[in-house]
This record gives structure tokens, sequence and C-alpha cells, in this order.
């Protein structure tokens, strides 16, 4: 990747309040010094340093650093960006980037001798990188900068970037919604293309081409194709064999923005069967159920109730799905989310809702195939969730 290629952000009033959020919480936490590197999930880096890419030494006072990674990243250290204090990672710039003796390095060089330092990603959290649940940070890099850092207490630094990120700026905000719009087109595009008896990987294109608009990253869509009540994979990536009639496909399509958005879209092929229709329905009103529960002050457990609550006295039951993307609270039918429950929701914070339903008689969710899901971004507000999309809420049929 080349550095000079990532277009950082030059919000400085954005930047002062991510900084001042993630030093309150370096605070609260007794914390230093806050490493945040970036090999395997960037994310909290690009947070930090307004969307370049590099390791980043943050200090609790006073100025940060990045060691800026990438092919002509020698070059990149003379653009302006958030953090003015810059270096390359290497030389002349590269690819291959040793980071955790870049950051020792500098840590030598600067003679930091903090008390208390914390490493992002070294474990997980439930609110942050919520899929990684051992942490993200790469183990020979963190043992190298171990080795300069010596007898100095080290820490996750997880739970400092999970609070900062959490609550979105309303810039944040106007960043999933210029998102949503592009995965809508995608799902526009789908449709348009999603013909019996044509290849799936004709609408599968057809989205993704939607989604190359300047300025967003790679999009994907998982795919997830079968037949009405049999288990369907989940494909990233392009589809093989057709459009047959009677073909369900539950789709989650991603533009590829830096804040992570992401919208639900069912596409059938044929009649649509009363039992489908059904199941869309209760969707949806699990989908508005959780939205008019999303206030502020409310608990988990609350509008996970809620949401369940649609499909009593029906032949259905709800399977509750929820998160933020990369990070939590993390609510799929396939793992346990007890330790959240009693949390509260807050406001500013920015979901993809996306519940589904599966017969009641079944004794687990067997793998979408009843699914008929329609999702989209929500921000919560005081008085309930704000939808980020303008889709309809309706259940189309394809021919």
């Amino acid at each position: 990747m080349s550095a000079l290629a990532e277009r950082p952000n030059l919000d400085v009033e954005e930047r002062d309040r991510r900084w001042g959020r993630v030093r309150t919480g370096m605070s609260e936490r007794g914390i230093d010094l806050l490493l945040v590197l970036p090999e395997s999930n960037p994310i909290d880096v690009l947070y930090l340093s307004g969307g370049e890419q590099g390791a980043v030494i943050f200090p609790v006072d006073g100025d940060p650093w990045i060691l800026l990674g990438g092919e002509d990243s020698n070059l990149a250290v003379d653009r302006e960006g958030w953090i003015t204090q810059r270096e390359s990672a290497t030389p002349y710039g590269s690819t291959k980037v040793p980071y955790g003796a870049a950051v020792a390095d500098k840590l030598a060089r600067l003679h930091a001798t903090p008390a208390r330092v914390a490493i992002a990603g070294l474990d997980g959290d439930l609110y942050s990188h919520v899929r990684s649940a051992d942490g993200y940070a790469v183990y020979s890099t963190v043992r190298r900068i171990l080795d300069q850092l010596d007898s100095t207490e080290v820490v996750n630094g997880a739970p400092v970037m999970a609070r900062a990120r959490y609550v979105k700026s309303e810039k944040e905000i106007d960043a999933y919604r210029a998102g949503v719009a592009v995965a809508e087109a995608g799902a526009r595009a789908i449709g348009e293309a999603y013909h019996i008896g044509k290849p799936q990987a004709d609408a599968y294109r057809a989205g993704i081409d939607a989604m190359l608009q300047p300025g967003m990253g790679v999009p994907s869509i998982a795919w997830c194709p079968g037949m009405w009540k049999t288990p369907r994979p989940r494909i990233v990536g392009c589809p093989p064999g057709d459009v047959d009639d009677g073909l369900c496909v539950a789709a989650e399509i991603m533009p590829g923005s830096r804040a992570m958005t992401q919208i639900a879209e069912p596409f059938f092929a044929g009649t649509i069967l009363p039992e489908q229709q059904e199941a869309f329905d209760l969707n949806i009103a699990a989908f508005e159920a959780t939205r008019k529960a999303l206030v502020p002050g409310a608990s988990w457990r609350e509008v996970e109730a809620a949401a369940l609550a649609v499909a009593d006295g029906t032949d259905w039951q709800v399977s509750f799905l929820m998160h933020g993307g990369f990070d939590g609270p993390l609510f799929i039918p396939v793992d346990s989310h007890d330790e959240v429950l009693d949390d509260e929701v807050e406001a500013g914070t920015v979901f993809i809702v996306k519940p589904t339903v599966f017969p009641r008689s079944a004794e687990r969710v067997v793998a979408r195939s009843h699914d008929v899901s329609w999702g989209d971004m929500l921000v919560v507000r005081e008085d309930g969730g704000e939808r980020l999309g303008t889709r309809a809420q309706r259940l189309i049929s394809y021919h």
C-alpha cells in the first residue's frame, strides 16, 4: 500500500474530540503511554491518526508520534496530517514493515520511561474488535516492544480504545450515512440483475460494481443462497450457479467504507410464498421494536426482549442479531451475550440491526434456512434509533 495514497482527515475539531476521549480513558486507568499497532487490524490506528497507516505512540500528555508504513512512507512524512511528529518505520518506505522493532527503537531514542503502558488489542474486549476474542496484536511485534520496556507494567489497551470509539460524533455518523447510501446503490443493482436463469455471479458483480465509488474502499457482499427451508452457505466472494426459480439469497452488503457499514437485503426468485411473507413481516416488526427500544438508559436486556416479543403467539421465534461492525455489543445466535445484558444503551452509538426469524418448533437456528432478514444501520437518539438508510421495508419478487 502506498502511504501517499492514504488521505488523512485534516479536521482538527474531530481530532481533538477523539484524542480527548482517549486521554480521558487513559487517565481513568492510570495509563501513561498507549501503543497502537496496525498489522492485523488498523481500525484503532486510523481512529487516532485520521486515516494514516502506521504505529502510533500516544502519551497521556504531550504530542503523539506516528511511525508510518507503506511503500513510500519516507515521502509521506512530509505530508500534513493529524499527527505532526512523524517518521517512516523503514528507511526508504516498504510494504514489509517491522513495526515491533521500529516502535522499540523509537521508545529507546525518546528515552521513554512510562510507569504504565497499554497496548491496544493485547486482549479481547466485549465492545471492541469483538470477533477477535484474544485481541489482535501480533505476538512477535509485542515481544520486541516488551523487551525494550523491560520492567514497565504493560496492560491491555482495548478498553481505552473501545470506550473512545463507542460514541460517534455527528461527522462520524455522516460517514456511516454516506456508506449506507452506497450500500443501498449496491442492493438496487443486485435486484436489477437478479433474474431466473441468469448466473448468480451477474447479480453479485452488479452489486460490487455499483459500490466502486470514489473515496470508498473495496466493497464486499456476503451472499447466502439456497432454497427455502434448507441450510444456506455464507459465500464472501463471487457465487457459483444460476438463479433458479425459488432461490432465496440473504445478502449482507458492505460498501468498503472506513466506518464499518452494512445493510441486509433478501432477494427472491419467483413467487413469494405466504410463509415467506409472514417471516419477513415478523423480521420487520422485530427491527422496528428494536429501533423503538434503542433509547439512552435502556438496558440491552430490555432491547433484546422487545425484539423477541414480536413473535409471541406465533409459530416463529426471533433470532436477535445486532452489532457495531467490528465492535460490540455482539448479539448473534451462535454466541452468548449475557455479560452485556445489564449494560445501558448510550446515545450516539451506531449499530447494524438485522433480526431474523425461524420456526418455533426448531431446536436451534438452522443456518439461514428461513432467512429473509432485512437490516439497516441505526444511530441511538433520545427518542429511539434513527435509520441511516432510506430503503423501503418490503419483500420483492424477482423473475
